[in-house]
């Protein structure tokens, strides 16, 4: 059973990635005691795999044929799909790569990952799609096959793209935002030297002053509350509170440093606030009546 893989040879490192790959198999299946071999060498502008094999029984050969097929279905999974997306994602946008195209793209790339890692399908699907092709050809272009015959997974790749342009333009606007209030923030004057922000999930959050009583606020600044009407998440009752009054110190008692409400406080009042997850120095308790 002879193969001729052939990949071109204008990025080396696909080639000596690719040779690495084949070397690794043709070990493991001799180990098996199914006895394989490649052969080199470069035609014009393409670097040629001779894939050759003494195996003459019918089961051992289709079981080469599968396992060849998973390595080459990996090889394009992960070297020539990324390359795939960046063409489309160039495309789409209709200009050279730049920084904003190589963002979408590490968008895109952890979408693809999340995607095969929940549906293992994807690679195997690919793997028996090329070992079917494999079945019948014995010349296999590989950086032709995955720009030609993948049309199933240029689409999945299409939408993966699209919904990473979508997130990469959701973040920027939030990151955009989170610099107008930081601004606001430099700006605006103290009304309080200090403030504890007791978080304890669900939304419940209660202020308290230095002393450890409860900070209560008659209204909020009407520009501050105008601005809060713009925001993404609706968790911005306690991000308004403590605009409006921009304390000189935040200290942040949580423990679900994680939630989306938490990080954004750690970026507007950055260099003004700590977390504290229960220190005895505070003098401030997480056990609220209620609490489980």
């Amino acid at each position: 059973m002879d193969y001729l893989l052939s990949i071109s040879l204008q990025d080396l490192d696909k080639v000596v990635y690719l040779r690495k790959r084949l070397s690794l198999l043709v070990g493991y299946l001799r180990d098996l005691s199914m006895y394989c071999w490649i052969e080199e060498f470069t035609s014009k502008d393409r670097q040629i795999f001779l894939w050759q094999s003494v195996n003459r029984d019918r089961t051992t050969l289709k079981e080469i044929r599968l396992e060849l097929s998973r390595v080459l279905a990996a090889f394009i999974s992960e070297i020539e799909e990324p390359e795939l997306v960046r063409k489309i994602i160039q495309q789409k946008f209709q200009f050279a790569y730049t920084p904003e195209v190589k963002q979408i793209e590490q968008y895109a790339q952890k979408i693809i990952k999340k995607r095969q890692q929940s549906n293992w399908k994807n690679t195997d699907q690919l793997t028996k799609q090329i070992a079917s092709f494999l079945k019948v050809e014995r010349n296999f272009a590989i950086d032709g096959y995955a720009r030609f015959r993948l049309e199933g997974r240029k689409k999945v790749l299409a939408q993966c793209i699209q919904e990473a342009i979508e997130s990469y333009l959701l973040d920027k606007e939030y990151k955009e935002f989170i610099q107008l209030l930081k601004y606001f923030v430099s700006v605006q004057s103290s009304k309080i030297s200090l403030v504890h922000v007791i978080h304890q999930g669900k939304k419940q959050f209660h202020l308290l002053k230095a002393d450890g009583k409860p900070l209560r606020l008659k209204e909020i600044d009407g520009v501050c509350e105008e601005m809060m009407d713009h925001t993404v998440s609706h968790e911005d009752y306690i991000v308004s509170t403590l605009l409006s009054i921009a304390p000189e110190r935040v200290v942040l008692h949580t423990k679900l440093p994680e939630e989306n409400v938490i990080r954004t406080l750690l970026q507007i009042f950055e260099g003004r606030i700590i977390v504290c997850d229960g220190c005895n120095e505070c003098g401030i308790s997480l056990n609220f009546p209620g609490d489980a």
